[in-house]
C-alpha cells in the first residue's frame, strides 16, 4: 500500500495549527494506568499531544481505506456489522489476537508513518515524522507494573490513534485471511482483536488445521492467538451481550446435499436480557435505587471507598441514583440501537423486535 507523503505546509498548518515551535518543544504527555488486570494509557486532555494525535487520526489515518472485514473503530460501522454477516452460519469460531495493540511491533508503525510524513527537519529539532511517532507511540516507563512492557515502545491501548493504526497495519492480513476463507466458503469479520468465522455447511473452521492457518497468517505481523479466548460453537454463539442463532442445516435423503440456506438472527443474550427485565421489575415495584444497584450490579455502601468524610450516606444515595439513571439510559440506547440497525438490515426476528420495543417503552417511564 503506497501513500503519498503530506506536504510540510499541510503538516504545519493543519496538524500543528501554525505553531512551528512545537517542532522544537513538543513533549509527550501520557498517563500510565494499571487497574486490576487492565492496562491502558491516556494522553493528557487539553495538551498539545492530545490535539496533535486527534488531528493526525482525523485528517490522515481515518481516510486510509481498510478491508471490508474490519469493523472495529471504523467510520459508519458498528459491532452489529461485525456480527450480521454471520447470521447465515451454523458453525462458529471466535479467535482472539493476544495483546493485539501492544504486540504490534514499532517497526510496522514506523514504516506506516514514513509513508506519510517527511523526515526532513529543516533546522528544527524534530521532523514531521518525529512528531507523528512521538504522538502515536509510547515508551513505557521503567517503573510500570507490567514487567513485559517496561521500556518498550508500543502502540498504546487508550490513544485515539491506536485503533485505526492497528486496522491499517493489519489490512494486509485481513486480505489474506479473507481470501483464504472465501476459498473455503467461510465468512470472516474482525472487531479489533476479535476474529469471528462462520460457515453454513462445513465444520472445517473447528479443525486444528484451520486454526493453524490463521495462526500462520497473523504471525506475519509477529502476532499470536490467545488460546484462552477461543470459542467453538454450533447453532448459537454469544459475544458481548449479543447472540447469533441459526437452525441446524437440513439434508435431503440423497447423500448430504443441503437445502436452501436458513437465515438466523441476532438477539440480546439471555444474560443481558435477564438483567434488563429484572431492573424493570424492581423499578415497577418502586424499589429504592440503592437496593437495585446492590442486587443487580453489586454496588454496596459498605464496600464503597469515599474520598471525603462528610455525609457519606447521603452522598452514596445520590451516587447510586445517578448510576441507576445511567443504567436505564444505557440499556435503552442498547435496545434502540439494535432496533434501528434492524431497520437497515433485517437481522432480528419480528418477535424480538416487538419485545425490545416494549422494553424501551417501559424504560422510558423511569428516565429523569
Amino acid at each position: 500500500m503506497s501513500n503519498p507523503k503530506i506536504s510540510s505546509d499541510f503538516f504545519h498548518n493543519l496538524i500543528l495549527r501554525g505553531n512551528k515551535e512545537l517542532l522544537n518543544l513538543f513533549s509527550p504527555s501520557v498517563n500510565e494506568h494499571f487497574i486490576g488486570s487492565d492496562i491502558f494509557f491516556s494522553i493528557v486532555k487539553d495538551s498539545e499531544h492530545h490535539r496533535i494525535n486527534k488531528r493526525i487520526t482525523n485528517f490522515i489515518f481515518n481516510n486510509v481505506p481498510l478491508n471490508s472485514c474490519a469493523c472495529g473503530f471504523v467510520k459508519n460501522t458498528s459491532y452489529y456489522d461485525f456480527l450480521s454477516p454471520h447470521i447465515s452460519g451454523y458453525y462458529f469460531l471466535r479467535l482472539d489476537i493476544k495483546k493485539f495493540f501492544h504486540s504490534i511491533k514499532i517497526e510496522y508503525i514506523e514504516l506506516l508513518l514514513e509513508s506519510f510524513f517527511s523526515k526532513e527537519k529543516d533546522g528544527f529539532t524534530y521532523s514531521p515524522y518525529d512528531i507523528a511517532l512521538l504522538s502515536v507511540s509510547h515508551t513505557v516507563s521503567d517503573e510500570f507494573e507490567d514487567f513485559d512492557l517496561r521500556g518498550n515502545n508500543i502502540l498504546p491501548i487508550g490513544f485515539p490513534s491506536s485503533p485505526v493504526i492497528s486496522n491499517i497495519i493489519f489490512r494486509k492480513i485481513d486480505i489474506l485471511i479473507q481470501k483464504y476463507c472465501e476459498n473455503k466458503k467461510i465468512i470472516y469479520t474482525r472487531y479489533a482483536d476479535d476474529m469471528l468465522f462462520s460457515s453454513f455447511d462445513t465444520n472445517y473452521i473447528h479443525s486444528d488445521e484451520f486454526e493453524r492457518e490463521i495462526s500462520v497468517l497473523i504471525s506475519l505481523l509477529s502476532l499470536k492467538l490467545n488460546k484462552n479466548k477461543k470459542r467453538v460453537c454450533e447453532n448459537t454463539i454469544s459475544l458481548n451481550g449479543y447472540t447469533i442463532q441459526n437452525e441446524k442445516p437440513k439434508s435431503t435423503l440423497f447423500f448430504s446435499s443441503y437445502k436452501e440456506e436458513p437465515v438466523g438472527s441476532i438477539r440480546l443474550s439471555n444474560k443481558k436480557l435477564k438483567i434488563i427485565i429484572k431492573m424493570i421489575y424492581l423499578l415497577e415495584r418502586n424499589i429504592e435505587p440503592i437496593v437495585i444497584m446492590e442486587k443487580l450490579f453489586n454496588i454496596n455502601f459498605n464496600y464503597y471507598k469515599f474520598k471525603y468524610q462528610c455525609n457519606q450516606r447521603g452522598f452514596f444515595i445520590k451516587y447510586v441514583d445517578h448510576q441507576l439513571q445511567n443504567k436505564i439510559k444505557g440499556y435503552r440506547s442498547y435496545l434502540i440501537s439494535l432496533i434501528t440497525y434492524n431497520n437497515k438490515i433485517q437481522c432480528v426476528t419480528d418477535k424480538n423486535i416487538k419485545k425490545y420495543s416494549h422494553l424501551v417503552d417501559k424504560l422510558n417511564k423511569y428516565i429523569k
